[in-house]
């Protein structure tokens, strides 16, 4: 097995007041929302989750969403995420994702909108596997 272009790592990090990430970006426009998300946000919105489903998502080719019909999350406010400690694990495996990482060209057109890519500390193979892992085992 041929190890992965990015092997030795790659740089990212948040950049303070960003959110950046949570607009809708062309391809990057869509929140799946993965087995317990929908329950743990609602939770925390004090909601049941019926009322967060009929609220906040809508259902694409299938699969749960959130409703992105504004230019960005419905839970950003300015450049803070509301939701940030329930957010989707979507969210918190950002930006080493399967399709973002297939190539080196799909890794660089995140600089489109996020700031953060190739900045910053450089997360090693290990940890961007088992981020992806992380991906794997929701999806």
């Amino acid at each position: 097995m041929h190890e992965p272009w990015y092997r030795d790592g790659l740089r990212f990090e948040c950049q303070p007041s960003c959110g950046a990430c949570c607009s809708n970006h062309d391809d990057y426009s869509f929140v799946y929302l993965e087995n317990d998300d929908p329950a743990r946000i609602a939770a925390h919105l004090g909601l049941d989750a019926d009322e967060f489903l009929r609220r906040y998502t809508e259902v694409d080719d299938g699969h749960i969403v959130l409703r992105m019909d504004q230019p960005a999350c419905p839970f950003l406010d300015g450049t803070r995420c509301t939701i940030y400690d329930v957010r989707p694990r979507q969210c918190r495996t950002f930006p080493f994702w399967p399709e973002t990482l297939r190539t080196r060209a799909a890794w660089r057109k995140l600089r489109r909108f996020c700031p953060g890519i190739d900045t910053g500390p450089r997360h090693g193979l290990l940890a961007i596997q088992e981020r992806l892992q992380e991906s794997d085992a929701e999806a």
